[in-house]
């Protein structure tokens, strides 16, 4: 759990999509999510990965400033294209407060065995579908909230 200090902490949030360069193995999925999770405990952050069928959701939380930064890099990163923001916003508290870096590969569920199941596993995470409306999205990642995670 990230601890934050006595002195208030403006919290922030950003949900992004997109796409994955090149057909991910399941080792450069666990080497991504390693780089994130160092660089997520270093600068603070919170959030949850998600993976389907060659695309990516993600939620970062934390200051503002460190949930930029790191989006400024996810978007020249070269293992991610198409790259879409859903969301930024202020927030009042992390929703995901235990991980530095939460993850599920949906690819390898069956969507009837998670907690909380939600029909939008049935569709990928394509900007076009979550650009409408980012309360889809937010709901898809709290569904993952407190199930196991793959890695």
């Amino acid at each position: 759990m990230i601890a934050e200090n006595a002195v208030a902490i403006v919290l922030f949030h950003l949900i992004y999509v997109s796409t994955e360069a090149w057909p991910m193995s399941e080792d450069d999925l666990v080497s991504l999510l390693q780089q994130a999770r160092a660089r997520n405990e270093r600068l603070r952050l919170t959030g949850m990965l998600l993976y389907k069928n060659g695309f990516f959701m993600q939620v970062l939380e934390g200051e503002e400033a460190n949930v930029l930064e790191v989006f400024a890099d996810i978007q020249t990163d070269i293992r991610h294209k198409k790259v879409f923001k859903i969301v930024s916003e202020y927030i009042q508290h992390r929703d995901f407060p235990d991980w530095t870096m939460g993850f599920a590969n949906i690819d390898t569920l069956d969507p009837a065995s998670v907690p909380a199941y939600t029909p939008f596993l049935a569709h990928d995470f394509s900007s076009e579908y979550f650009s409408e409306d980012s309360v889809e999205a937010h709901s898809l990642l709290s569904a993952f909230k407190h199930a196991p995670e793959t890695w």
